[in-house]
């Protein structure tokens, strides 16, 4: 898998397939999003629900299986190796447009299973049509708990499976526990600040969709450096 991902792509001279789909993926997806966004608008609420549900579902579906092939995706495998440009650029501008867009991108994979059960929490369907609740919308303690265990024993069995001696990735594996950790603690705060189901859902999507719009822009950029403007010229 790693071969075909690392052979020569379909979108620059310069660039890898993996790259290339990673590209097409990130604009296919934020459109759908942006696609869902406009049926909520427009009080779709069904039509929202399910392009939302499976976008997001494709989206992290998607992610796990490059992760998986990729080791820790492109800042590990591309790097300065993978960069042609002159080192000011790298450490100025390239770099710290990278290090955004997988920070953003690790929040936005949290965020959309949030919005997933969110989505679910804060609506119900009545005929063929589904709306928003307009009511307080708490998680109970027991909820809590559960959702905080599961998340430490998938991460853990994720680090079990997957340790290779890298202290790379047990800090990916604990960061993502983390983020996790921290949605569900942020969560309680945003109880008491946005106790309404409806409101609270509107708020936190439309956040949601400003970290994707964030991350397709800083991924096109640095594809476009990297495959573009600045490429190692070797085939």
């Amino acid at each position: 898998m790693k071969e075909m991902l690392t052979a020569p792509g379909f979108l620059s001279p310069y660039g890898t397939w993996g790259a290339d789909i990673s590209s097409v993926m990130a604009w296919v997806f934020t459109l759908l999003f942006i696609y869902g966004w406009y049926a909520g608008r427009k009080h779709q609420g069904q039509r929202h629900h399910l392009v939302t549900l499976w976008g997001m579902v494709a989206m992290l579906g998607y992610f796990t299986l490059y992760y998986l092939a990729r080791g820790l995706g492109a800042l590990s495998l591309e790097g300065k190796e993978g960069f042609g440009g002159p080192d000011w650029v790298y450490n100025y501008i390239f770099s710290p447009m990278l290090t955004i867009h997988i920070l953003v991108i690790s929040v936005g994979l949290v965020l959309a299973v949030y919005m997933i059960v969110l989505g679910f929490r804060s609506s119900f369907k009545k005929g063929n049509e589904r709306y928003l609740k307009v009511e307080p919308l708490k998680m109970g303690s027991k909820g809590f708990n559960y959702t905080l265990a599961g998340a430490a024993a998938l991460f853990g069995l994720f680090a079990l499976i997957r340790w290779t001696g890298s202290m790379g990735r047990l800090v990916v594996y604990i960061s993502g526990f983390g983020l996790v950790a921290g949605v569900l603690f942020m969560e309680r705060g945003i109880e008491r600040w946005i106790p309404d189901a409806a409101t609270r859902h509107r708020k936190m999507g439309a956040f949601t969709m400003v970290l994707y719009v964030i991350a397709l822009v800083t991924s096109t950029v640095t594809y476009v450096m990297l495959y573009y403007i600045y490429p190692v010229k070797e085939h």
